[in-house]
């Protein structure tokens, strides 16, 4: 199957979320079309790229450069130049999500909620993501929403979950409440 078959084929599929696109290239991604055509994606979002035919240097040392400094692996991936005559760098990055193999598995979570005089918020405890760099990011849970709403809208909303299946509550008192959110993700494998 061509590449093009393959692009005007994903635009007739369901629309693809950045965050699947996050997922499949990782923190820091590097592509090298098969004409020489490059391009650096920092997150799924292109940052920088080079055209081969005009004779631009390369973006590899670049992007080298920033996953080593963000302590972070770079993905490096070599394709094929689309077919068609208009293709744009994030119709490459759509079409890498939508051909990688990915699995639904379940995750468990322990979160903390609290109501204080600022307002309602919830505590995310030992997730690498959503517990913050000094264990003490809380985000806040609008009044008129309830706990599983709000708990599933933050992790939907940070790419971590596809939806919340259930929170059980471990432990209960006058000052805060602690869950185990069971939700269910995807990975690629």
């Amino acid at each position: 199957m061509s590449t093009e078959t393959l692009l005007n084929t994903a635009s007739a599929l369901t629309p693809v979320a950045q965050a699947d696109i996050a997922r499949v290239m990782g923190a820091y991604c590097f592509i090298r079309l098969d004409n020489g055509d490059e391009a650096f994606f920092h997150n799924g979002h292109w940052l920088d790229g080079a055209d081969a035919a005009s004779g631009e240097p390369s973006v590899l040392g670049l992007a080298q450069r920033a996953a080593r400094a963000g302590e972070k692996f770079l993905r490096c991936m070599e394709l094929p130049v689309p077919d068609s005559a208009e293709w744009c760098w994030n119709d490459v990055a759509e079409q890498l999500a939508r051909s990688a193999v990915t699995v639904g598995v379940r995750m468990e979570l322990i979160v903390t909620g609290c109501e204080t005089r600022q307002g309602r918020g919830v505590h995310f405890c030992n997730d690498p993501l959503l517990s913050g760099i000094n264990s003490n990011l809380w985000f806040p849970v609008r009044p008129d929403e309830d706990w599983f709403a709000g708990i599933e809208r933050i992790l939907v909303m940070n790419g971590v979950a596809e939806n919340v299946v259930s929170l059980t509550p471990l432990r209960d008192n006058p000052s805060c409440t602690d869950w185990k959110v069971i939700c269910n993700r995807k990975i690629i494998v």
